[in-house]
């Protein structure tokens, strides 16, 4: 850069795009404005615009728009900085302090901590009229979750300062506590605590009669089944990071396992503040935010997820996928006795899953054997050729699956083992929040499973086949065997979605299962980052809650059929300024960033950037 040239000159593109984040918070405001009416649909944008709540929303728009600028300028060499010595950031120098801080600077950590766990607890508690006042914040101290904040806060404020910390400003603890069983033990009070302040049937204030095996349901916390399960769970990450710790202590590298530990210690703090979030607050919804999150939020995130293992994993495109969600539901239809056709036995549906995976995962392998020969646009046009053909095998056979008149009344949810009891009347909540915390329990192992899955040797097979098919058939990594593989786990996980859509809406029909649910799903795994579980649920959830929003708000007469407008918008937004997602993964992240700089492509079913026949 010339000495002479402008410093901060701004283009056009820099232009164009802090107008786009000013504008979008403009619309912000005016979404999140009174409702306007058929009538006059502009008078409610008029008295949102003039309205004291919108310039909250333009400092954050221009707060968006000069980040945004910034980081285009430093990423395209323009801007950067001419000081002899350089410039620390914020996050390091924050970091140094942290790991130098004394007793009074951990003290005002703590204030802050408390702080930040006053207002989360605010914010994910029930709604008054007064929700900042001082009264309200302060009784926030009665609630077991505030404590649970509290601790998260702390924990990764500690993570952040262990990993700037260096040999000289480390705190030397006591010898009893790095033993294997005072580690051990403590993980498994942490998730009997977890378990006190996340219980959704124990009541919002604490008391120690809770601790009792008899008496009320919501009451007895120790006759919990989740206590137990978060007490082992607990038990069973301080195993692991025992055994962690046991394999690192070979390696010659500390600094890298210390690195390691660290960053794994920040990353199970963040995951237990999302968890403890997810657990709390949706007690104090309303009920239509309480059925959104379930059959919307909820059921898509689920979809997402096996369509990610698909489209994000292997890098195969599929348009079919809602054939394995409609199989999944009328199985579980068909075990139920609701079908015209009657089945051997009858099951009740929680007995019906495992037959609702087996009979997706065995279309899956029926329809990838012939079919993943295939690539790119061919391979999408037998899935969607797929997708019609169950589509219009529900519609047509009236006397196996009822046709278009629905299917007969699917029982609900009931489960009586020893140990376990459920029922949608059973409890003190309501029927949405317990089918929400019932995909809760599934979704969470089948997190971790795909999460597995992707760092192991099977992941690193579907990477390659998604990069090059080519060049991994030449290490010996068998294409059609891991796209098979891919095919049936992601169907598998598309059939147990079907099963408990199809309790929660008691009758099924032909048109739940159209071509728009499965260009739905896809746009929900592009919008989040395709290969990224983090960011297919993000992406899931920061779309389902826009639409529930507009639904709710009935913004300038919104109807649940323009959604597919809204969905396409958001689609062309996020591929003009974020094409890799809202979250991408790494792999994807390093795809982007080469084929900016002319190194290959970043579509991973297109043709190499040199020409080359894939």
């Amino acid at each position: 850069m010339s000495s002479r040239e402008p410093r901060f000159s701004l283009n056009k593109e820099d232009v164009r795009l802090g107008a786009t984040c000013f504008a979008g918070a403009l619309l912000l405001a005016v979404m999140t404005g009174p409702a306007g009416t058929p009538e006059q649909p502009l008078g409610a944008a008029k008295q949102a615009i003039f309205s004291s709540h919108v310039f909250g929303f333009l400092v954050f728009g221009a707060l968006l728009a000069s980040l945004s600028v910034f980081r285009r300028k430093v990423r395209m060499g323009e801007w950067h900085s001419r000081r002899e010595t350089p410039r620390r950031s914020m996050r390091s120098v924050l970091g140094m302090r942290l790991a130098t801080m004394g007793a009074s600077w951990w003290l005002l950590a703590f204030v802050i901590a408390v702080l930040i766990a006053l207002l989360l607890a605010d914010y994910t508690g029930p709604y008054v009229a007064n929700k900042f006042s001082v009264a309200q914040l302060m009784g926030q101290f009665h609630n077991t979750r505030t404590y649970g904040y509290i601790v998260f806060v702390l924990w990764i404020v500690n993570s952040w300062r262990l990993r700037f910390s260096t040999r000289e400003h480390r705190v030397h603890l006591p010898a009893f506590v790095k033993s294997v069983w005072f580690r051990v033990v403590a993980s498994a009070l942490a998730g009997f605590g977890f378990a006190l302040c996340a219980d959704p049937w124990l009541p919002e204030r604490f008391s120690f009669s809770y601790f009792t095996f008899s008496g009320p349901s919501t009451h007895a916390f120790l006759s919990h089944l989740p206590t137990w399960l978060w007490s082992l769970g607990g038990l069973f990450l301080g195993a692991r990071a025992v055994l962690a710790d046991r394999k690192t202590s070979t390696k010659t590298n500390r600094l890298r396992a210390r690195q390691f530990g660290v960053s794994t210690n920040t990353r199970f703090a963040l995951y237990g503040v999302a968890l403890f979030v997810a657990f709390e607050a949706p007690k104090f919804m309303s009920p239509f935010w309480q059925l959104a999150i379930f059959q919307q939020i909820g059921i898509f995130c689920f979809l997402a997820i096996g369509l990610n293992i698909v489209v994000g994993f292997a890098g195969l495109l599929d348009l079919g996928y809602v054939a394995f969600y409609a199989l999944g539901a009328y199985v579980c239809a068909y075990f139920s006795g609701a079908l015209p056709i009657h089945p051997p036995f009858i099951l009740s549906p929680f007995l019906s899953i495992p037959f609702a995976i087996l009979v997706c995962m065995l279309s899956g392998v029926l329809l990838g054997l012939p079919t993943l020969r295939l690539r790119g646009d061919y391979l999408a046009i037998v899935t969607l050729g797929f997708g019609e053909i169950i589509y219009v095998l529900a519609t047509n056979l009236q006397s196996v699956t009822g046709g278009a008149n629905g299917t007969g009344i699917i029982p609900s949810f009931t489960m009586n083992v020893p140990g376990i009891h459920f029922a949608l009347n059973g409890q003190a909540l309501s029927g949405d929040l317990n089918f929400y915390y019932l995909l809760l329990v599934i979704m969470i192992p089948v997190l971790l499973l795909f999460t597995s899955l992707n760092n192991s040797r099977v992941g690193r097979s579907w990477a390659a086949i998604r990069e090059d098919e080519v060049a991994a058939a030449s290490l010996g990594i068998s294409g059609l065997k891991y796209k098979v593989m891919a095919f049936a786990i992601g169907a598998s996980t598309s059939g147990v979605a079907g099963v408990l859509i199809s309790v929660k809406s008691g009758v099924l029909f032909p048109s739940n299962f159209a071509l728009q649910v499965s260009i739905t799903v896809l746009v929900l795994v592009i919008f989040g980052g395709m290969g990224s579980i983090t960011g297919v649920l993000i992406g899931s959830a920061v779309i389902g809650w826009i639409l529930q929003f507009l639904l709710f708000h009935s913004f300038i007469d919104y109807q649940d059929a323009d959604k597919y407008m809204y969905i396409g918008a958001m689609l062309i937004l996020a591929m003009i300024f974020r094409p890799q997602g809202l979250w991408p993964s790494k792999r994807r992240e390093r795809e982007f960033h080469d084929a900016e700089g002319g190194l290959g492509s970043a579509d991973a079913m297109s043709a190499p950037s040199d020409g080359s026949a894939a």
